[in-house]
């Protein structure tokens, strides 16, 4: 027997999950492996950035995600290269000004992969997913026609084939199916500085009450090394070590990391119980293509980089959202399959320079002086925080702009100053607006579709784009922002945010992109957006459309 599916997904992190998720938004089925058991309670990824949190609010789970997680507190530092300031702690208040005018969303929210995870896969399988643990891929094969999969259910060992129209890699920065590929990558590569994550149980309720959502450094002389807090009764220890001064895993037993996490505790009398411990050493690299025919990479098997800014799942993430409004697009016969070409064009950017940044700033003085005379070490300057997450814009076929691209096709485009101000390829502006009485962002209106945004005077606008919607096949809302429009502008801030006259519009792709803008009502307004969506879409060297009987 050989199952058919559109997608099928190789690994249940939280790229896997997410672009299941999203996909099914699209109407789109997917089947999803993963070789583990189940979902692990290891912490792992701990903090989603607010682009991360905008990806679930359109996915209707903003309530969930807040209540798995807590907000975050005390857990940033200070982004100097001077050493003497890397122990200082940076308030995040510092940042909300700025963030306001940008996201609805706090600017990160504490939720661990533990509980970030079985929310997700719990969210997956109720929307109709299929989602298997305990599945391994043993190989697969591509040709024009799609992806043939062997799969191996893990507890009975018998096997099975799958076809389907496309395979997703998100199996991890040591991604198996990126090797069978070949696909080399760039970067550093493995780190000289490691660390031996321990995971432990002990009743330590009392001493983390009030900083469940913190990561706690501590140095005495016992050794230093990082708390991460799991619950009220497990933990997870990371010390640090480097094999370059002789130090190796083997020096840490279970006995002696006991007694490293009892001294940082200062609690001699504690009960601890270490129940598992994995050595890990910290990867930068960056895969040179993240698509191979029918082959997606996505999260760590596309961009493995450290975890000092924080940044790796919520990159990740926002990958697999701009892949998964792509292939719902091909698959449904929206789009040509050059729209997918797009996805290595606006991600692999965006995952270089993402890379780059996690080596800046603390890391970069935490490796320096293991990497000095290193020819390959070349770090970037620190670029403030925000911009890795939404200060770059996308050039790409999928978005029609008005100003010319950069020479270089893989050079990341970063907005300067930071301000959303309706650029193509930038992250649609936020801007609070209200109907009926009811308060929400413009990042609301966003739910899996494109969008049309006009001001008061773009009625024609809204008018065509039901025609031109029903004409591709695609889903297109249109809205009018302004005075007596569907929607009231509470901050009067409609024109100079999204940078259009009352007679302009703005398209914003599903993943909340804008694809393109104008100041003027073209007539006919119809022909003009049908040319737009279907450059966006990648169709216009498709036949002619016609136009009649449109407005």
């Amino acid at each position: 027997m050989q199952e058919q599916v559109p997608v099928l997904i190789v690994g249940a992190g939280g790229a896997g999950l997410s672009l299941s998720l999203l996909l099914r938004q699209q109407g789109i089925p997917s089947l999803l492996i993963e070789r583990r058991s189940d979902v692990s309670w290891y912490p792992r990824a701990r903090t989603l950035n607010f682009r991360t949190l905008e990806v679930f609010r359109g996915l209707g789970l903003e309530a969930e995600v807040r209540a798995a997680g807590a907000p975050i507190s005390r857990m940033f530092r200070k982004q100097s290269l001077a050493a003497s300031e890397q122990e200082e702690l940076l308030n995040p208040v510092a940042l909300v000004e700025q963030l306001e005018e940008i996201s609805p969303e706090p600017f990160g929210w504490y939720c661990p992969q533990s509980r970030l995870e079985p929310l997700l896969r719990a969210v997956a399988r109720q929307r109709g997913a299929d989602v298997r643990y305990g599945t391994e891929m043993i190989s697969f094969t591509q040709d024009d026609t799609g992806v043939r999969a062997h799969i191996k259910d893990c507890a009975t060992g018998s096997t099975s084939d799958v076809h389907a129209d496309y395979l997703i890699a998100a199996d991890g920065a040591h991604s198996r199916i990126r090797e069978t590929l070949g696909l080399p990558t760039q970067g550093l590569g493995e780190l000289p500085e490691s660390q031996m994550f321990v995971y432990f149980r002990a009743d330590w309720g009392e001493l983390i009450q009030g900083y469940e959502a913190d990561a706690i450094l501590v140095a005495n002389e016992g050794g230093r090394g990082m708390f991460l807090i799991t619950d009220q009764d497990r933990g997870m220890f990371a010390i640090t070590y480097a094999p370059t001064r002789g130090e190796s895993a083997q020096d840490y037993t279970t006995e002696r990391c006991k007694e490293l996490i009892l001294a940082a505790l200062g609690k001699p009398e504690m009960a601890v119980e270490v129940v598992d411990m994995a050595d890990w050493r910290p990867i930068q690299r960056v895969a040179e293509r993240f698509q191979e025919g029918r082959v997606f990479l996505v999260g760590d098997a596309a961009h493995t980089m450290p975890p000092y800014l924080g940044l790796g799942v919520n990159t990740a993430i926002q990958s697999a959202q701009n892949l998964a409004w792509k292939l719902a697009a091909v698959l449904k016969g929206q789009a040509t399959v050059q729209l997918l070409a797009t996805y290595q064009a606006e991600r692999h950017p965006v995952g270089k320079l993402v890379a780059e940044q996690s080596l800046t700033g603390p890391a970069a003085v935490l490796f320096e002086k293991e990497m000095r005379g290193n020819s390959q070490l070349h770090l970037k300057e620190p670029l403030p925080i925000l911009y890795p997450m939404v200060g770059y814009r996308y050039r790409s076929e999928a978005i029609l702009s008005e100003d010319a691209a950069p020479s270089s096709p893989d050079a990341i485009e970063l907005l300067e100053p930071l301000i959303l101000s309706g650029m193509p390829g930038s992250r649609v502006p936020h801007l609070w607006i209200e109907q009926q009485g009811q308060r929400f962002s413009t990042l609301d209106l966003l739910d899996g579709r494109f969008v049309l945004l006009t001001g008061a005077g773009g009625s024609a606008w809204s008018k065509a784009a039901e025609k031109v919607a029903a004409k591709l096949g695609i889903a297109l809302s249109a809205y009018r922002i302004g005075p007596g429009a569907d929607l009231r502008d509470l901050e009067n801030g409609w024109p100079a945010k999204l940078g259009v006259s009352p007679e302009g519009a703005v398209l914003v792709r599903p993943d909340g992109f804008v694809a393109w803008r104008t100041n003027t009502l073209t007539t006919p307004p119809g022909s003009r957006l049908m040319q737009v969506l279907s450059h966006i879409l990648c169709r216009s060297a498709a036949p002619p459309v016609t136009f009649r009987n449109m407005v």
